[in-house]
């Protein structure tokens, strides 16, 4: 990472696509949360998120003040966090953890100030005490979100927290690799990349609601797997598929079940999935937006099992990551950047990767196997990690997994004009009957 920053540095593509989507009733946040063995002392916790802020720039940043004629937008770098917004939960049971969790996502996080982000430390006794961080996803994408959370917790524990070598503004301002091809090759990312901006024109499939439309905020229905079910899935992985791939198809499957039981038609189902552009050399470093959002779609005759879905789905997802695609995605960006502030505001909306209200039906993001941050002997262990990705309404729900200690965790995130928290379970339920009839759990 770089010695010296400046005291204002650009935002990047991926920032500004983001920044226009966070609104007051629907906040473009992230979520993530872990349990951990015993006690955190708050005064150490606040002191440990100080530290770790001191390794992440952008969770010291601040937007710098701009006019709607500017080309550039900044954000300013501050030196040290001079608050940590760390909310305590006392005498923590299920009902007052969902609360505290409710409450503090639901709150758009400001970017006129450091630190752009929002903490919440529930103390729950012998359940192990809770620690909660709600990210504006303008300043960090999921990846970079989790080496702030392992930075914060390798802090508090005492442990050294190795620093990247990696050149934080050249990470920030890279762009995917690409490898020069043949004409052909070229004419079938332009033929993807058509077909992805394509389903904008098209209205996707909704979720029918179960929730008052009255309602505001966002909840969440937490799913940990047993290692027994972790280990299942892998069975199910053929050709080429991923955990991923499992997800996605479990959950457009789920959606199209759900909505028959509501007596709505679904049509074409089309789910934004963030894919991460870092180099390979730092692939789980720098927090920062360094992900690309694109969509994965089916329609009613994909839909036809799961096993003919599913590789529907890996062929998509395995031409994203394969044909350059992301890399022409982000070319595209590019050329917005040269349009003044108040014509990009409204560029979001007509692209495909930023969770628009024309181009989407839900979210699905899986940060993978989450490498443990801390040593076996360590006298802080940790024994759960929570994450789900933004949701915008009419897009009223997002799915998040990451898998720790051989365990699934699965974090449905909804609006409550989308769900009740009964109709939340009730859609989890579906899904979880899809993905573990074909477990055969």
């Amino acid at each position: 990472m770089t010695e010296f920053l400046p005291e204002r540095i650009p935002l990047n593509i991926y920032d500004e696509l983001l920044l226009h989507l966070d609104k007051p009733g629907s906040p473009l946040s992230l979520q993530m949360e872990v349990r951990v063995s015993g006690h955190l002392d708050e005064e150490r916790l606040a002191s440990a998120i100080r530290s770790a802020a001191t390794h992440h720039p952008m969770m010291r940043a601040t937007l710098a003040p701009h006019k709607a004629s500017d080309t550039q937008l900044f954000w300013q770098i501050q030196d040290a966090l001079e608050q940590v917004p760390l909310r305590i939960i006392e005498c923590c049971d299920e009902e007052a953890l969902h609360e505290a969790r409710t409450a503090l996502h639901s709150l758009s996080v400001p970017l006129a100030e450091a630190p752009p982000f929002r903490c919440a430390l529930a103390h729950c006794g012998e359940q192990g005490d809770f620690f909660m961080i709600n990210m504006n996803h303008t300043v960090c994408d999921s990846v970079g979100l989790y080496s702030f959370m392992v930075s914060i917790l390798r802090a508090y524990a005492g442990v050294a927290d190795p620093v990247s070598g990696v050149d934080f503004i050249r990470a920030r301002n890279g762009a995917p690799e690409t490898i020069p091809a043949k004409f052909s090759d070229h004419l079938a990312r332009i033929s993807r990349l058509l077909e992805v901006i394509g389903t904008t024109l098209k209205p996707p499939a909704r979720i029918a609601a179960d929730g008052m439309e009255d309602d505001t905020g966002l909840s969440f229905m937490p799913v940990r797997f047993s290692a027994a079910q972790t280990r299942r899935l892998q069975t199910l992985r053929h050709n080429g598929a991923t955990i991923n791939d499992l997800l996605a198809t479990a959950l457009h499957l789920a959606i199209d079940r759900w909505n028959t039981e509501h007596d709505q038609s679904t049509g074409r189902i089309s789910m934004i999935m963030p894919m991460n552009t870092r180099d390979p050399s730092f692939r789980n470093d720098v927090a920062s937006n360094l992900s690309v959002w694109v969509n994965v779609i089916s329609r009613a005759n994909d839909r036809t099992d799961f096993e003919h879905l599913l590789n529907v789905l890996t062929r998509q997802t395995a031409g994203l990551k394969e044909s350059g695609t992301m890399g022409l995605l982000v070319d595209l960006m590019r050329e917005v950047r040269g349009l003044p502030a108040w014509i990009r505001q409204a560029v979001p909306g007509l692209l495909p990767l930023t969770g628009n209200r024309i181009a989407s039906t839900t979210v699905l993001g899986n940060l993978g196997h989450a490498r443990m941050p801390l040593p076996g002997d360590s006298a802080l262990a940790l024994k759960e990690l929570w994450f789900s990705p933004p949701c915008r309404m009419p897009m009223g729900l997002s799915l998040g997994a990451v898998t720790l200690n051989d365990h699934l965790h699965l974090s449905f995130r909804y609006h409550r004009q989308q769900f009740s928290r009964e109709g939340a379970w009730a859609f989890a339920e579906t899904f979880l009957d899809i993905l573990n009839g074909q477990a055969g759990v």
